[in-house]
């Protein structure tokens, strides 16, 4: 009886070995690529809050994550300035607010457009774009983000609308945008009111914070009231605290 049941318990071993394997497949997640290239963090501060401590770190950055390498010739930054809430008009790049970008970008690296005016130490950047001038009547120049300078990624194309230095370009990206409207506030320690597009609903503003693009954003967009969205989930925008500003991440890839 002893054997029969010693023959049962090995048989029920095999089978139950036979129909187990203990090697586990692991299935990749593959990261999907970008369709182009985008604006991927942006740092903006009212000129005169205190906080600020007269730096004006204010600074673009774009990231490559479409897998080959990008000739950053075929690109250029556009500036526009907005004057007030509800006046909607389409961007118009004259001279002196864009900038034509130069050099090879490789796959998964960021390029940092910074202003003149910004921290060396704390903004690493690849390249500096803008007015060095502190007055106030400058804000309308570049690189002085404070809320209400809409950011334009333009691209070559030979149907483009936009002409800069006689070459066609189209906007493929933004931050901000002169076809959206804006709201005014006052800050809580500046006591400037400032102009400034709402950004994830209500619970922030497009001044004196740091903003991180999304890693589920695939494609550049020119529909900014998508971009910004109507809550922190569906904004494709990461959002530092009021005046917490984060330039840890400058130029290394967040995606």
């Amino acid at each position: 009886m002893m054997k029969l049941i010693n023959f049962y318990a090995a048989s029920l071993s095999i089978l139950f070995l036979w129909g187990c394997k203990s090697e586990i497949t692991f299935t990749p997640v593959e990261i999907p690529k970008k369709t182009d290239l985008l604006i991927s963090e942006i740092s903006t501060a009212i000129n005169t809050d205190p906080l600020a401590a007269g730096t004006r770190s204010h600074y673009v950055e774009l990231y490559n994550g479409t897998g080959n390498n990008i000739d950053l010739s075929n690109y250029a930054i556009g500036y526009f300035a907005v004057a007030d809430n509800t006046t909607l008009a389409n961007f118009n790049f004259l001279p002196g607010t864009f900038f034509i970008l130069q050099k090879t970008l490789q796959p998964d690296k960021c390029y940092v457009i910074a202003s003149p005016q910004s921290d060396p130490v704390a903004v690493k950047r690849d390249t500096t774009w803008g007015t060095t001038s502190t007055l106030a009547a400058q804000a309308s120049t570049p690189l002085q983000l404070s809320g209400n300078s809409g950011i334009a990624l333009l691209k070559k194309e030979p149907t483009g609308t936009y002409i800069l230095q006689g070459n066609n370009y189209k906007i493929i990206d933004l931050f901000g945008s002169t076809q959206v409207a804006r709201v005014t506030a006052t800050g809580a320690v500046s006591t400037r009111n400032n102009t400034m597009w709402t950004i994830a609903g209500e619970v922030a503003d497009t001044r004196n914070r740091t903003f991180f693009r999304k890693s589920t954003v695939i494609n550049p967009t020119t529909d900014w009231a998508l971009a910004k969205g109507t809550t922190n989930d569906n904004s494709q925008w990461k959002i530092s605290g009021d005046r917490m500003w984060d330039y840890t991440n400058i130029g290394l890839t967040t995606q």
